[in-house]
């Protein structure tokens, strides 16, 4: 039996297709495959397809529906003890293995592109990205229409602009200049915003002897940047405009070191512009890490959450697209906090407010008097509460896969998978740091991929210590920043992540609801804002742009 979502919702049985009843049924089994594996409560089924029905008359459509296909799918021929439609209170789970459906094969054959790529074998990417691309028959989840549905279709969407993309780089990598400057027409054409696609083009037109049109292809974007969203192309594309101007040699050769990056990555920054690093001292005598990148009138101080590393952040070339991307907006700030990357190890447990002498150390040291403050993850109740105590050194807040506190509480209507996510992430730093297995959680789009989480397992060895991951994690459980913020005064921008398994959704909703005026914006993706695969930077960096475009430098 195979399940398709990539198109209409489809079940097959040796190429012969089920029939379905009806739209209705199509949607409950849709919103069951979206949620497969897992109870989906029946009360949640009934609110997402029967809106403003009542509750009765809901809940005997359900039945029926599900008795539907039920019958449908034991007319497959699969006995009835292993009925893949089981009642588990307090609703129902649909059984299907990742070989059943064909949104996991997808993502398998998309990570064995990222993992060839970054083997030197873009011929190997290409194959694989081909057979993952023709098992879309048109857009996922077509003709459904129920939230949870719509945000998986949105997270799928995603992926697969990430491997046309991917597509597109391995074409040029393999010298296919005539076919990827055709595909990158249409595709700069039908996303104007993505500027990865546009990098590519450029870059096609170029290796093809066509250096004015891959000028013009630039002027073209920073056209359409200027008049959408008021900003520049972000530093990626501009030094690529300005090599093609100066004919670098360096632009014949492929774009990266086989190995490096897989395709859908930005350049990574060049060791000779990353960014110095610098130390502030805090007031009971710790070093911070700092770097600073960009300039401009605003400051930006980015806070990051647990894990941090200095270096590590442009050694990944998303990471450093990402952070080159953020630091047009202004001067970005970026440091380790205590116990993490470059900073020094504190000495002892200390409160979310005695570690919130971190980031004023650092602003005293960069020589910023007020800045924009964006705290990301356990980063963002630290800036929440620095913003409530020092309100006239920060300009704004944004506040990216953020929670007032992660674990439910009297009037916290939020956090009921926080224990299971809490004992799994100190499972892993006992018994298996360093090894990539927190990706599971932070970028789970990438798990698949070989080569994402060996970037990962560097990353856990190098940010932070298992014990020092199983303090701030201690620490985590006690953080309640929900009496601060009413105190929050400054324009304040929420950041969530559909697919985000940390920090859901709903933690963000409830910050965007208590901050008086606070905007918020959601989007597919994972918990980490930096991967360009774990969400749609474009729409991220358009959001922040439209943001901090009302508020003083």
């Amino acid at each position: 039996m195979e399940f398709s979502i990539l198109g209409p919702v489809e079940v097959t049985v040796n190429g012969r297709s089920l029939e379905l009843s009806g739209a209705r049924a199509r949607a409950v089994l849709a919103t069951l495959i979206v949620h497969s594996n897992h109870v989906i409560a029946a009360e949640q089924l009934v609110d997402e397809l029967w809106p403003g029905q009542p509750a009765d008359k809901a809940l005997a459509s359900l039945q029926v529906r599900l008795s539907e296909l039920r019958k449908v799918l034991r007319s497959a021929g699969e006995p009835p003890h292993e009925d893949r439609l089981t009642t588990r209170p307090p609703g129902y789970v649909l059984r299907v293995t990742p070989a059943e459906l064909d949104s996991c094969r997808f993502s398998e054959l998309a990570a064995e592109a990222n993992d060839a790529m970054a083997s030197g074998d873009p011929a190997a990417a290409l194959h694989s990205l081909d057979e993952a691309l023709r098992l879309w028959r048109g857009p996922a989840l077509a003709g459904v229409d129920a939230p949870s549905v719509r945000t998986e279709a949105g997270r799928l969407e995603e992926l697969r602009l990430a491997a046309l993309e991917a597509r597109a780089g391995a074409l040029l990598e393999c010298g296919k200049l005539g076919e990827a400057i055709a595909d990158l027409e249409t595709l700069t054409a039908a996303y104007p915003l993505r500027e990865r696609l546009w990098s590519l083009r450029m870059l096609a037109l170029y290796r093809g002897g066509r250096q004015a049109d891959a000028l013009r292809a630039y002027h073209d974007l920073r056209a359409i940047l200027g008049e959408e969203l008021g900003i520049e192309p972000g530093p990626a594309l501009r030094d690529l405009h300005t090599s093609i101007l100066r004919q670098d040699p360096a632009l014949d050769r492929p774009s990266r070191p086989a190995g490096d990056h897989p395709a859908s990555a930005q350049p990574v920054a060049p060791a000779q512009v990353r960014p110095q690093t610098r130390y502030a001292l805090t007031s009971d005598g710790v070093h911070i890490a700092y770097q600073i990148l960009g300039q401009g009138e605003r400051d930006i101080v980015f806070v990051p959450a647990l894990m941090s590393h200095l270096d590590l952040l442009w050694d990944d070339a998303e990471t450093a697209g990402f952070f080159e991307r953020l630091a047009t907006f202004g001067r970005l700030i970026l440091f380790d906090k205590r116990d993490t990357g470059l900073s020094d190890r504190a000495v002892g447990d200390l409160s979310l407010k005695e570690r919130m002498d971190d980031v004023l150390a650092v602003m005293r040291a960069a020589g910023s008097s007020r800045a924009v403050l964006f705290g990301y993850s356990e980063g963002a109740p630290m800036s929440i509460l620095f913003a409530a105590t020092y309100p006239e050194q920060v300009t704004a807040l944004i506040l990216g896969s953020a929670a007032a506190r992660w674990f439910p509480a009297p009037g916290y209507p939020c956090g009921d998978a926080a224990a299971e996510m809490y004992e799994s992430l100190r499972d892993i730093a006992a018994h298996r740091w360093g090894q990539g297995d927190s990706i599971e959680w932070y970028l789970p789009s990438r798990a698949a991929s070989k080569h994402a989480r060996e970037l990962f397992a560097r990353f856990e060895r190098l940010s932070v210590t298992p014990g020092a991951f199983l303090r701030m994690t201690a620490m985590i459980r006690d953080i309640d920043v929900r009496d601060s913020l009413p105190a929050i005064s400054v324009p304040t921008l929420v950041i969530s992540r559909l697919g985000d398994r940390i920090t859901p959704p709903y933690h963000g909703r409830y910050l965007a609801e208590h901050i008086a005026g606070a905007r918020y914006f959601e989007q597919p993706g994972d918990h980490s804002l930096r991967f360009a695969g774990g969400g749609d930077s474009d729409a991220l960096f358009a959001e922040i742009a439209g943001f901090l475009t009302g508020v003083p430098s």
